[in-house]
């Protein structure tokens, strides 16, 4: 690319898996990027992708795939875009070929059709495995072209593209891009639409020479105006090797860290919340940047950076290959110009020449080729030493990381299962944001690093669309959010009562390591290893917070790293959400009246039990069991059922704290401690990475943080009123053994909120109150992701039914008995159809021997992601089902092949060899499965809340 000048190459028919590809790209990272697609279930014949020069790489906004024949990215630039579509249409061998093209072709107009709409450049290119030539002859005897071929049809009648080919070269029908045994023919296209037809200033068509191929390059140079003058950041960060730390050196910390407190608690002398955090503060940082007479960082430090290289392309045999290029080069260009002067460089080459016993002409002949031939000569064995060694460091490195896989099974398990298993870690750089021009509605991509810091900083903070604002109580809800009369105020006497060391040190050691810091950048290892004084000195500052309810300014403030949701990032901040990074103190201090507050709502029974979240041994468990059995009871009852799934939006962002704290006022918690929350909650500030540094701190004008570990029980609280309400009006799904009878009219878990009726009127009754608790509380729902399973003893109707949400109509349509929703992650359907979750397990395990099968994994890693991992997914999908032995049987077969030919033993070997504990001990899943389900339904049948009474309710009717 960098030799021929070009800036984006387009690959077809690659015929790797998407990872491999990536790593074979990995080294020339710095340079390019690299984007590909491909069919993970059928890598031949397919496989599409872009090398990206890092200029133009910097204006993708979005890229999008198709079963590895198709490949989309947009380019945005400051007054225009352009997306490039990256074809790869294969010849029709079997039947289902047929309809994949044509759903290929159908993508690709539908995208055309919305680019013409709205103004953005296209550009289709790709191998078409069809002659456009051939396709005019039909068109001139009148005959109709094939399916395959509209592709033509679309792109010169219907959006008038121009084909570059055609349009540059005297005769086309004389030019070939594809040349093999079979024969020549022109299959390879760039088409370009009438918008930059204007922009195209060359073409050309050249032979490959740098790999083995049948076709040729087709390349067009085009005008690109109005490209931004900003450089990408590096992107690199300083993280600390906490991993490197020896005992001896965290007692360096400890007596350094104490040094350092005491300088600053004599010279300070705290009295308050903020200079007591600054004598501990301080202290913990000098200690993280301290360096000893050697220079050494007392806590080691590395740079992270995300630029790819390889150890052999900077090795002495590299360059020396790179000087043997540079001179045959030279030496060309010493043929026509003899007064060109490369000596020096000649001079270089000559030595290496020597040290492999070659000769060259010593001073350069201009009028003799004999050292151009020498110099070839000598680039191949180079070139093929050079190969030899990468291919022997490749070599050590899968060597080298097999061995650094088994080590991670003791203490890093996580990081073995995404090696293994090829979990993508999404992450996303803000150097660019799509941005919407209020005035014109079009789309302007934003370079400047001042224009996106302010873009982030306002997205981020009037994401959630609500304000902070007291709210007014109406009539309806005045009862439910009076105080509760059952609760006794004194069951909360110790909750702000003074810490312990005890109670403290107990929560220090439960701090999970390897965590990111808050603004200070002072992790929880550091403070795990404090000496006992600092640790005295924060439980004082810890109960000076308990006493006054303030907290240090400091802790007021966190920052933001934005990550992507699960679906293309494209450049538009809507497609991320934030993680918030709070003080690891704050985090420490709160964790401690959480754990208190959890222990009394959990032991005095005083949230509504519908919410099945944020208490000590809450789980799925239930609600997904109380929705199937609702589910077996209507079908073998053949009473009507309606399952509402609702999607809330930015839950935690939306939520207000005036009405939060009367929420907690309901459940006649301390004035104290609503203090407390109030103030985690107010006159907060946030800042967002960015790849040019973080933004300018915003104010936080409503929410409670997700990061803040107490923020899911007080999401409880928030919700509880809206529960308690549900439940007393007595319209949920009824369930009865003929003596007793029960209501459920909803399940939550956290923001997963269903609810659960008999008909639609008492659907719509719960609806109008849930409606009007979320006006409200500023809760939105979104409308569109609102899912409905419908049982009813007539046929089937897929016409919309429009049901009243409050003062507004919503139409949706119910799913097909057959069709399923998801709940907490597992699938329901009124059929009771066991057959797609069935599915989603046979892929679960197909994915498993696909990616073991040409990985080099020890019996250890086999049987630790297959146990801790497989067998658990599969359990959880599960849940609701019972898989026959035959089906077993049949998901055995999947696996059982791969992994006894990853160790070793033939196809035909027993089964009991890989499933006995003497030997692997990789679990058997059926005898798993009855043990989890006889565990399970003994648990479910003793469970003393409302699982347990619907369980019992059901066994008196059978």
């Amino acid at each position: 690319m960098i030799s021929k000048n070009i800036h984006i190459l387009a690959l077809q028919e690659i015929s790797v898996r998407k990872q491999n590809a990536l790593f074979m790209f990995k080294k020339f990272s710095h340079q390019f990027r690299v984007i590909f697609d491909n069919d993970p279930s059928s890598l031949r014949g397919c496989g599409v992708g872009f090398i990206i020069d890092r200029q133009f790489a910097r204006h993708v906004s979005k890229s999008e795939g198709y079963k590895g024949r198709y490949l989309s990215i947009t380019l945005s630039f400051r007054q225009f875009s352009m997306t490039i579509f990256n074809v790869y249409i294969k010849s029709k061998v079997i039947s289902t070929d047929g309809q994949l093209i044509a759903d290929l072709q159908a993508k690709l107009t539908t995208n055309l059709q919305f680019n013409d709409d709205q103004d953005i450049h296209s550009i289709v290119l790709g191998d078409f495995n069809l002659s456009y030539e051939k396709y005019q002859q039909k068109l001139l005897q009148g005959k109709s072209p094939s399916p395959q071929e509209a592709i033509f049809d679309k792109l010169d009648n219907e959006f008038h593209f121009v084909d570059v080919t055609a349009l540059l070269e005297p005769d086309a029908s004389k030019i070939t891009t594809f040349d093999a045994a079979v024969g020549s023919s022109r299959i390879d296209y760039i088409w370009i639409s009438p918008g930059i037809f204007n922009n195209i200033l060359s073409h050309r068509i050249s032979v490959v020479d740098s790999f083995t191929t049948d076709h040729k390059l087709v390349s067009a140079s085009l005008l690109m105006p109005n490209l931004s003058p900003h450089r990408s950041p590096t992107n690199h960060k300083t993280v600390f090797n906490f991993k490197d730390m020896s005992a001896e050196q965290w007692d360096e910390y400890q007596k350094y860290v104490e040094l350092r407190f005491t300088h600053y608690n004599d010279k300070l002398k705290p009295t308050e919340v903020n200079s007591k955090w600054t004598s501990i503060k301080l202290a913990i940082q000098d200690a993280s940047r301290y360096k000893n007479a050697e220079n050494e960082y007392l806590i080691p430090q590395r740079t992270c950076s995300f630029k790819g290289s390889h150890r052999i392309h900077f090795s002495p045999l590299y360059e020396k290959l790179r000087t043997i290029l540079k001179c045959i080069k030279a030496c060309r260009k010493a043929l026509k110009r003899p007064s060109y002067d490369f000596s020096d460089l000649y001079n270089e080459s000559v030595e290496i020449a020597i040290s492999y016993d070659s000769t060259l002409t010593v001073p350069f002949a201009s009028d003799s080729t004999f050292n151009i031939i020498k110099l070839m000569e000598l680039k191949d064995i180079l070139t093929i030493e050079y190969n030899n060694d990468l291919r022997e460091s490749q070599l050590q490195k899968i060597k080298d990381a097999t061995i650094t896989r088994e080590s991670n099974l003791d203490g890093n398990q996580g990081k073995v299962i995404k090696s293994v298993m090829e979990h993508e870690v999404r992450s996303i750089v803000l150097d660019k944001v799509i941005d919407t021009d209020p005035t014109t509605n079009v789309d302007v991509l934003l370079t400047n690093p001042n224009d996106i810091k302010r873009k982030v900083n306002a997205h981020f903070q009037h994401a959630a669309q609500s304000v902070n604002e007291p709210k007014i109580i109406p009539h309806e809800w005045s009862a439910i959010f009076e105080p509760k009369h059952d609760i006794d105020a004194s069951i909360y006497n110790e909750l702000m009562a003074p810490t312990s060391l005890e109670e403290l040190e107990a929560h220090i050691h439960k701090l999970p390591l390897g965590k990111a810091a808050g603004p200070s950048r002072i992790h929880n290892e550091f403070i795990k290893h404090l000496p006992v004084s600092l640790k005295i000195a924060l439980l004082d500052l810890i109960n000076d917070i308990f006493i006054h309810q303030q907290f240090p300014v400091d802790w007021n403030f966190a920052n933001l790293y934005p990550i992507p949701k699960p679906k293309p990032w494209c450049c538009n901040l809507n497609n991320t959400r934030p993680i918030t990074l709070l003080e690891t103190a704050r985090k420490l201090t709160v964790s401690i009246l959480t754990t208190r507050l959890m222990n009394i709502f959990h032991k005095f029974s005083i949230l509504n039990p519908l919410q099945y979240a944020g208490l000590p041994g809450s789980s799925v468990f239930d609600p997904i069991r109380i929705i199937n059995e609702i589910i077996q009871d209507a079908d073998e009852n053949r009473k009507e059922l309606w399952i509402l799934a609702l999607d809330m939006s930015k839950a935690y962002d939306r939520v207000n704290v005036h009405l939060l704290a009367t929420a907690m006022s309901r459940l006649k918690l301390p004035t104290s401690f609503i203090r407390f929350v109030l103030g985690l909650f107010t006159n907060r500030k946030n800042s967002v990475f960015t790849a040019y540094g973080n933004t300018t701190p915003y104010d936080v004008l409503t929410g409670i943080d997700q990061g803040e570990v107490i923020s899911p029980l007080l999401w409880c609280i928030y919700f509880d009123p809206l529960l308690t309400k549900l439940e007393q009006l007595q319209r949920g799904y009824k369930i009865s053994d003929g003596s007793t009878s029960i209501h459920v009219p909803s399940k939550a878990y956290m923001d997963d909120t269903t609810i659960i009726t008999d008909s639609k009127e008492n659907l719509e009754v719960l609806l109008t109150t849930a409606d009007s608790f979320f006006e409200l509380a500023s809760i939105k729902i979104n409308y569109d992701k609102v899912e409905l399973l419908l049982r009813q003893d007539s046929a089937y109707d897929a016409s919309p039914i429009n049901l009243s949400f409050g003062d507004k109509i919503i139409s949706i349509v119910p799913k097909s008995p057959k069709e399923n929703i998801r709940i907490l992650g597992v699938y329901f359907n009124v059929a009771r159809c066991p057959k797609y979750n069935l599915r989603l397990i046979r892929d679960e395990i197909i994915n498993f021997t696909s990616m073991i099968k040409k990985k080099d994994v020890t019996d250890k890693i086999i049987q630790y992601i297959f146990n801790s991992l497989i067998i658990p997914r599969i359990e959880y999908r599960s849940q609701v089902q019972v898989l026959t032995k035959d089906e077993c049987n049949s998901l055995k077969a999947l696996y059982m092949k791969t992994i006894k030919n990853k160790l070793g033993f033939a196809a035909t070997a027993p089964n009991i060899i890989v499933t006995n504990s003497f030997f692997y001990g990789l679990i058997d899943l059926y005898q798993r499965q009855l043990e989890e389900k006889i565990t399970s339904f003994m648990i479910q049948i003793n469970n003393p809340g409302l699982l347990g009474t619907i369980t019992n309710l059901r066994l008196n009717n059978i």
